[in-house]
């Protein structure tokens, strides 16, 4: 299996990922490197939020969270904090812990993958 498979099974497209940053490495690995000091604050907001059962901020938080996983072209990542800002927009706050749990592996994941695959290409 191929690096650019691999990232794609983690979530990553990494062809989207790629020309949003204009096949500037160096933008990638600042683009990385910032969301690598952001997503653990805004993960931590959003865990908070949900043991409050603050629908309000969990909203928030996810819809946040959703364009900065969107923006690395984390797809399943993203789709998990648009599931989770919708629960909590209609007030359905018991599936949340399992989703943001799913959010959390699934962000684990595409980024580790992600700079391994960063690390690989050639441009």
């Amino acid at each position: 299996m191929q690096t650019a498979d691999i990232v794609q099974d983690a979530g990553v497209d990494l062809t989207e990922l790629f020309a949003r940053v204009e096949y500037d490495r160096e933008l990638l690995q600042d683009v990385v490197q910032i969301f690598a000091e952001e997503f653990p604050k805004l993960h931590r907001m959003l865990k908070d939020a949900m043991l409050r059962g603050d629908g309000k901020q969990i909203q928030t938080s996810a819809h946040t969270l959703k364009g900065m996983l969107a923006s690395l072209s984390f797809g399943k990542a993203s789709a998990s904090a648009m599931r989770i800002e919708r629960m909590a927009r209609h007030l359905d706050l018991q599936g949340i812990p399992e989703e943001v749990a799913r959010l959390e592996h699934d962000t684990i994941f595409a980024q580790a993958h992600l700079e391994k695959a960063c690390a690989q290409v050639v441009w």
